[in-house]
C-alpha cells in the first residue's frame, strides 16, 4: 500500500538498485553489486550464479549474516570512538552503550535495505539479544540468542521453514556456535578459522544434498579467499557507493577479479559432488555423525561419528 513504511523501503531499494545498474552499465558483475547492497539477486546471470553455487560462496553474494554483523561492528566502533570524544554525552551514556545502540540501528537499517530476508533477520535478532546482555552487564549466551532469533523469525513468518535460506542460515550459525563457544581452551586464530570452515561444511553438506542434490567440495578453499575479499573489501565499497557512486566501479572491478577465479575453480571436474536426495534415515545419521565429530577434543570415541556418515557417502 502506497504511503506505508513498507512501500517507502521498497521504493528506496528500487531506486538504489536502478542507480547501481545505471552507473555500472555493462559491467559483468553489476548484478552482484546490486545484490550486496539491496539483496536483489535477479540481475545476477545464470552462469555466474552457477559458478558461485559450485564453489560454495553463493551465501556471500547475497545479504548474509556475516555482512550484517560486519556493518554492525563497524558502526559500533565508529560510534564508540566518536562518543569518547564528547565528555558531556559520555557522562550520561557510556561510549560502550552508545556503540551498542549504533550497532543495532545499523544492523536494522541494513536488514531493511536488504529486504529483511531470513539471514538478515536472524543476525539482527541475535545482535539485539547480545547487545541487551552487554547493556545489562551480563555475559551473552550465543545459543540463547540463536534460539530467540529462531522464535522471532518464525513468529514473524511461520512459512519461513519452507525456504532453503532458513535451514542453511540457522544450520550454519548453529555449527559455528557448536565449535566456538563453551570450550575450555580457545584455539589459535588460524586453527579456529579452519575448524569453523570444516564445521560449516560438514553441517551443511546433508542439507545441501537434500535441497539441491549437490555439495561443493572446494567450498572451504573458495570461502577462505572469498569471505575476506567480499566481506571486508567489496561489500563496504558497495555500501559506501550509495554516498559516493564512483566506489561502485571499484567494487565491481574487485568482484570481476574474484569472479574470474571462482569461475575457473567451478570448472574443475572434482569441484562438486552430486547425487540424488538422501533418504530421511540416511540424512538423520549424517547429522548425528556431524554433531558427534564436532564434539570437543578429548571426548571418548569422537572419531566414530564418521561411521554415521558412511550411508550418505
Amino acid at each position: 500500500q502506497a504511503g506505508t513504511p513498507t512501500a517507502w523501503v521498497a521504493a528506496t531499494r528500487a531506486v538504489v538498485r536502478d542507480r547501481i545498474l545505471s552507473r555500472l552499465g555493462d559491467a559483468p558483475y553489476a548484478g552482484v553489486i546490486a545484490a550486496l547492497v539491496v539483496g536483489d539477486q535477479g540481475s545476477i546471470p545464470h552462469d555466474q550464479w552457477r559458478a558461485f553455487t559450485r564453489t560454495g560462496v553463493n551465501h556471500l553474494l547475497s545479504i548474509s549474516g556475516l555482512h550484517v554483523t560486519m556493518i554492525a561492528a563497524l558502526a559500533c566502533w565508529l560510534a564508540a570512538s566518536v562518543w569518547r570524544r564528547l565528555p558531556r554525552r559520555a557522562e550520561r551514556l557510556p561510549a560502550r552503550q552508545a556503540g551498542l545502540v549504533a550497532a543495532v540501528l545499523a544492523a536494522f537499517g541494513y536488514a531493511l535495505l536488504a529486504g529483511f530476508q531470513v539471514p538478515a533477520q536472524r543476525t539482527l535478532f541475535m545482535l539485539l539479544v547480545v547487545a541487551l546482555a552487554f547493556w545489562g552487564r551480563r555475559e551473552p549466551r550465543p545459543f540463547s540468542a540463536l534460539i530467540v532469533a529462531l522464535f522471532v523469525v518464525l513468529l514473524i513468518d511461520p512459512w519461513a521453514v519452507l525456504s532453503a535460506g532458513f535451514w542453511l542460515s540457522f544450520g550454519a550459525m548453529a555449527a559455528i556456535l557448536w565449535v566456538s563457544f563453551g570450550r575450555i581452551e580457545l584455539p589459535e586464530k588460524l586453527r579456529g578459522w579452519v575448524t569453523v570452515q570444516a564445521a560449516v561444511t560438514l553441517a551443511l553438506a546433508p542439507a545441501l544434498l537434500l535441497l539441491f542434490q549437490q555439495v561443493s567440495l572446494i567450498s572451504p578453499l573458495a570461502n577462505a579467499v572469498a569471505i575476506p575479499v567480499v566481506s571486508w573489501l567489496i561489500t563496504p565499497l558497495a555500501l559506501l557507493g550509495v554516498i559516493a557512486p564512483p566506489l561502485w566501479q571499484l567494487a565491481a572491478g574487485l568482484m570481476e577479479w574474484l569472479g574470474q577465479g571462482l569461475e575457473w575453480a567451478s570448472a574443475l571436474p572434482w569441484a562438486v559432488a552430486a547425487r540424488p536426495a538422501p533418504e530421511p534415515a540416511v540424512l538423520a545419521l549424517a547429522v548425528a555423525g556431524t554433531v558427534w565429530l564436532l564434539l570437543p577434543r578429548g571426548f571418548p570415541l569422537r572419531q566414530l561419528g564418521a561411521v554415521l556418515w558412511l550411508p550418505l557417502l
